[in-house]
């Protein structure tokens, strides 16, 4: 099967046949998203606990890459005048796309939060709260999402790090 080429399968095509050699700038760039965006703390929901699950609750998930989404966003927009045709703003900008697609979502379980917010809740009630808001559908499309997310920021690491050219850059 085969799919239309995109701009991260542009990149990463570019990186691996070295037809693309981020120049400092681009690395810049990338190492400045990657910084600020594993630096962003998952937020809570107002009155919500702390899961006891290392992972966190699936909404600090959607509200996290809610914040990722503005994050790239921002930057895409102060790099672009200076790197209007880079694959590193192209590939900022995708993460940024495909990270907005949660916006509803993120909006959905703040509203449904607050109209339903007996205070405060417990782990459990959170659980199901969660499971009620997040069905499997729902949550399989947020894995997809997710999913695609990392094969971007693995192309952006990629381009940071040399990882796909001869003489590796410094580490991110």
């Amino acid at each position: 099967m085969t799919h239309p080429v995109d701009v991260v399968d542009a990149a990463a095509v570019a990186l691996g046949e070295r037809a693309w050699i981020p120049h400092d700038d681009e690395v810049a760039l990338g190492r400045t998203f990657l910084s600020h965006r594993d630096a962003l703390e998952p937020r809570l929901l107002p009155d919500m606990p702390r899961s006891t699950d290392p992972q966190g609750w699936i909404t600090q998930h959607v509200l996290w890459l809610e914040d990722v989404a503005a994050l790239a966003e921002n930057l895409r927009n102060q790099w672009y005048g200076h790197l209007p045709v880079s694959h590193m703003t192209a590939l900022i900008s995708a993460y940024a796309e495909h990270a907005r697609a949660v916006t509803p979502l993120a909006a959905h379980l703040r509203d449904a939060w607050a109209a339903e917010s007996p205070t405060p809740r417990t782990q459990e009630q959170v659980t199901w709260w969660e499971d009620w808001h997040l069905p499997p559908a729902q949550r399989q499309q947020l894995d997809a999402l997710t999913h695609r997310l990392i094969v971007i920021g693995s192309v952006v690491v990629a381009a940071v790090t040399g990882a796909w050219n001869e003489a590796p850059a410094q580490e991110v």
